[in-house]
């Protein structure tokens, strides 16, 4: 193996750990948190968490943050794939995919800022019913209801994309913690729709697997953190050393084949 392929090798495999770390961050911000602030205000009200407007507005900022975070993820993801698209070209399509989810979650950010911006109505409406979140969106700010739908199935294809590439990585590292890792997305995606859809047609029952999401936002990305740091620290098969110790020199780089 050349010095300039082990050295992409090691640029994926950091890029998929630093996808994971902010992805975890990402998922503690825009998920775990308001999820859990939510669930304990409304369980148990001493609990001395803020109510009303104040709590929602708190959570659509939450929600956003983590969003951002997600998106920049996504960014670090793409470019790890990118960065081994010459062992596989499927990992070039989980590079365009997540391209795709990448906008979709800009999307989102936007569409929620705008409509966060434009006066407190939009935290009223959704605490009065939640299940109608898409129809007060577009009560205070026009289009925004499409627009995070739209948003929301850009981001869930990009996600499918993490799915895939972090398949192909498991399969060329043999590392079952990035097995676990894209199995753990792949259940979140199918887990996540449920409670979407609920906003577009309200079903009863979509609470049940909304609480199982910020439980598999936590694995997921630990998963990938754990497999990717266990295969820099191990050769594959045709290099000579760890790839985490691989470095490519300039003058390597020039004189491989």
């Amino acid at each position: 193996m050349s010095a300039n392929s082990t050295s992409e090798e090691s640029k994926g495999l950091r890029r998929f750990r630093a996808g994971a770390t902010v992805g975890l961050v990402g998922g503690i911000t825009g998920l775990v948190i308001p999820v859990a602030a939510n669930l304990l205000a409304h369980l148990d009200p001493t609990t001395g968490l803020p109510t009303g407007s104040l709590l929602g507005e708190i959570t659509a900022l939450l929600v956003v943050a983590g969003t951002i975070l997600l998106a920049i993820s996504f960014i670090f993801y793409r470019y790890g794939f990118s960065a081994l698209r010459e062992f596989d070209r499927w990992f070039l399509a989980a590079s365009v995919l997540c391209n795709i989810g990448s906008l979709g979650l800009v999307l989102i950010v936007i569409s929620v800022a705008l409509a966060v911006l434009s006066g407190p109505d939009l935290v009223q409406c959704i605490q009065g019913a939640p299940s109608h979140t898409l129809t007060c969106l577009d009560a205070v700010q026009p289009f925004a209801g499409p627009a995070v739908v739209a948003g929301f199935w850009l981001a869930w294809v990009g996600g499918l994309g993490i799915v895939v590439g972090l398949a192909l990585g498991a399969r060329r590292y043999e590392d079952m913690r990035l097995v676990g890792g894209a199995a753990t997305y792949g259940v979140l995606l199918l887990v996540l729709i449920d409670p979407f859809v609920a906003l577009l047609f309200p079903i009863g029952g979509w609470q049940y697997p909304l609480l199982t999401i910020p439980v598999l936002a936590l694995i997921a990305p630990i998963y990938v953190y754990a497999g990717s740091h266990r295969s820099l620290g191990r050769p594959i098969p045709g290099a000579t050393m760890p790839l985490r110790d691989a470095r490519a020199s300039p003058r390597e780089v020039g004189s491989a084949p």
